[in-house]
């Protein structure tokens, strides 16, 4: 009985590890001078009631998003330090590869954290390019169906 007790807690304190080692990815994103970051609140989020990105009408999504944000770089050394911290979202397993897309030297990687077997409750896009890195974070509560939506307003 105790050794049961013994790897539920062992069990308890990896899993809280993973989740703070991705957050202490993010932080450290945060905290380097090199790399230019943009928050949005939820607050905000909701006082942009057309938002309409890049082609992508995101005002569906927007009201089911907490925050969200994008990490940017520009400097080769930094952009593949991004990259290389990237990978480890898939490793620790809080993250499943979503999609890969590779045109030329350009690679897009969609991760999300599910919340349950039909919600996301986050969605990272990594898009890399040779010498520039920019990690787009979405956190909230949204649907495959949602994500499909902004997809098909860019065509």
């Amino acid at each position: 009985m105790k050794t049961k007790i013994l790897f539920t807690i062992i069990a308890l304190m990896l899993s809280t590890m993973g989740a703070q080692a991705q957050n202490n990815l993010f932080d450290k994103f945060s905290n380097n001078n090199e790399i230019s970051v943009v928050y949005i609140s939820k607050t905000l989020l909701s006082m942009a009631p057309n938002m309409n990105m890049g082609g992508a009408d995101l005002k569906g999504l927007a009201n089911k998003l907490d925050q969200v944000e994008i990490y940017t770089s520009e400097k080769p050394n930094i952009a593949a330090m991004m990259r290389k911290e990237a990978e480890v979202l898939t490793k620790d397993k809080l993250y499943e590869s979503l999609m890969t897309v590779k045109d030329k030297e350009d690679h897009i990687t969609f991760y999300v954290k599910k919340k349950n077997d039909t919600e996301f409750k986050e969605l990272v896009m990594v898009v890399s390019e040779p010498n520039e890195c920019t990690i787009i974070r979405l956190l909230g509560s949204f649907t495959a169906q949602d994500i499909q939506k902004i997809a098909n307003s860019k065509q």
